[in-house]
């Protein structure tokens, strides 16, 4: 059987349905074994980096992992950005590069290249992979693959390489004859390591909680790989307990759910921020801890509480901040066996919860400004958010558009929200979208992007265009780097260097004319109303959002102070009020 048959069949048996990419010489042998594969389906983006993020993208809301492939040297290398976002974002991705025959390889380290567009991808992706490398012997195929799938899906997930020479994709392999990973000591030795929750440490946990008069619980983004988030509603009803989330746990629960209490961070919701500034339990389910949710100092976050932090990996564990409590397993076990150990008792946090909703009503995520016609963004994102059904997967950019997301939109129902958390690429909403309509056909896809994340991967309205996919794109366009052009008015006396000066955008209605895209521009907020019909529109619609070019994230970190302090500075007299009640 020829290798690159068997690698395509086997990727077919795992459940792949589609593969991203883009042909290249050097995967000529690998797409055409691909398109033999009865139910597999190739699509062909414009650019390999769209073609990683379409993966990222198709592995978080299919489940189990997205694939993409490119050839050797250039294309390798522009998959790069997107095997980056899906290892600080934990997505598990198979990404398959080709390579030069062996022969062409090179095998002195002081030469720079021997084969035509040779490069050596495993050692350029070592640092942002699980693992990577190179079928050398194509008898160790089956070994590889096994192991890719293993290692992509198992403990904290993550990317995986696997970089095949053109010449062993053409050789013929007795599949019967394949060593299979799943028979080896590695297999076994990572299994050993699987960590499980310990029923002592259990037991402490659920008596800090029966103890608590103001816990809190923080999703992350390691709650995205619960199977069933089923049970972590159970888990938060039989609590009562108030859940704020990073940006990777904001639909982990329902935002109609009266015990959703908001984003934190230094662009969160004020509400939500102070919930966990008078927490005196946080519960941490998956997330990192980063300065983004701690805020500059570390000290000052979570002061007053006991912080109990839940994550797969332990290298995230205890090294941010001061636990009490840090548990090293996966969040569904961990929540299972707190249920188990709970069994019948109830908890009564209201008085709490109705606290942290009082707060919410004065000072709201989405302002309403009366006095002006002018489109707001965080008023316009969430009229949006109640307008889209109900299992929409709403993919958004990074930037200030991002920050308005999180902060506004209503994630109600089974909506979904895909973005580029911790590598914070630019151009992830386009191709996002690609990859979760694919993933998921029957889902309206709505991508939120700024007038310079949709030129980060213009090309793939082609995509759009030629394949009819009804996503329904908005630009944000405030005719700037809108997050970039605020940090040089605050810091850089206004010199908007590249953010203002130097930037500029094309006509959008143009640009939808010339890929065959529906567009729409919405003007002020007497345009709202022209959203039912391109939502409801069959195929692709471009919605130009009309903003001021002064746009600001609004609240946002304030210099060395506490992430909950955020400007614009309250008066202090008010401020301090809050924490005394």
């Amino acid at each position: 059987m020829k290798l690159s048959d068997y690698f395509m069949n086997y990727l077919f048996e795992r459940k792949i349905g589609h593969i991203f990419g883009y042909q290249g010489g050097s995967v000529t042998h690998l797409i055409d074994s691909l398109y033999k594969v009865n139910g597999l389906i190739y699509i062909q983006n414009y650019h390999e980096q769209a073609s990683s993020f379409c993966a990222d993208a198709y592995a978080r809301v299919r489940g189990g992992a997205g694939v993409a492939i490119a050839t050797s040297g250039p294309g390798a290398t522009n998959l790069i950005t997107g095997i980056a976002n899906a290892f600080f974002d934990s997505i598990p991705c198979i990404f398959i590069t080709g390579q030069v025959s062996t022969h062409a390889i090179k095998t002195k380290q002081y030469i720079r290249q021997q084969g035509f567009q040779e490069t050596d991808i495993v050692s350029i992706v070592k640092t942002i992979t699980k693992f990577a490398a190179t079928v050398l012997e194509p008898e160790n195929i089956r070994y590889y693959l096994e192991k890719a799938f293993f290692y992509a899906q198992s403990g904290r997930p993550g990317p995986i390489l696997i970089d095949i020479p053109h010449n062993v994709q053409a050789s013929e392999i007795n599949p019967q004859a394949l060593q299979s990973f799943y028979d080896s000591d590695e297999y076994t030795s990572e299994m050993n390591k699987k960590p499980l929750p310990d029923e002592k440490v259990v037991s402490q946990v659920v008596a800090m909680l029966a103890e608590a008069k103001r816990p809190v619980v923080l999703a992350g983004g390691g709650m995205a790989s619960v199977k069933g988030k089923g049970i972590f509603k159970t888990f938060v009803h039989a609590c009562d307990l108030p859940v704020v989330g990073s940006l990777r746990g904001l639909d982990t629960i329902d935002h109609d759910d009266e015990h959703f209490c908001g984003f934190i961070g230094s662009y969160g919701n004020r509400y939500a921020n102070f919930a966990v500034a008078k927490s005196d339990f946080l519960l941490v389910l998956g997330s990192r801890l980063d300065e983004r949710q701690t805020g500059e100092d570390r000290s000052l976050f979570a002061r007053g509480a006991q912080i109990v932090h839940v994550d797969v990996d332990p290298y995230e564990l205890n090294h941010n901040l001061h636990e009490a409590v840090s548990v090293c397993c996966d969040i569904e076990s961990f929540l299972n066996a707190l249920m188990a150990e709970i069994d019948d008792r109830r908890f009564d946090n209201k008085a709490w919860i109705d606290h942290i909703h009082r707060w919410k009503a004065r000072y709201p995520s989405y302002p309403v400004h009366d006095h002006t016609n002018d489109i707001a963004p965080n008023e316009f994102l969430h009229a949006l958010s109640m307008k889209v059904s109900d299992n929409a997967v709403v993919c958004a950019d990074v930037g200030q558009n991002l920050m308005w997301v999180a902060q506004s939109f209503c994630l109600s129902g089974n909506k979904q929200l895909l973005c580029s958390s911790g590598h914070g690429a630019m151009g992830y909403s386009l191709p996002a979208g690609i990859g979760a309509h694919f993933a998921s056909p029957n889902r309206q896809i709505i991508c939120v992007t700024g007038d310079g994340g949709i030129q980060m991967n213009l090309q793939e309205l082609q995509t759009v265009s030629r394949e009819r996919i009804p996503l329904k794109i908005f630009i944000m366009n405030n005719q700037s780097l809108g997050m970039i052009r605020t940090f040089h008015e605050k810091y850089f006396d206004n010199r908007c260097f590249g953010s203002v000066n130097g930037y500029a955008n094309p006509d959008f209605e143009k640009l939808a004319y010339a890929f065959d895209i529906v567009y729409t521009k919405i003007h002020n907020r007497d345009d709202f109303d022209r959203l039912d019909y391109g939502l409801n529109s069959e195929g692709p619609h471009l919605f130009e959002v009309v903003l001021s070019p002064t746009t600001q994230v609004i609240p946002e970190p304030a210099p060395r102070r506490a992430v909950e302090d955020q400007l614009p500075l309250l008066n202090r007299g008010e401020f301090d009020h809050l924490f005394e009640s």
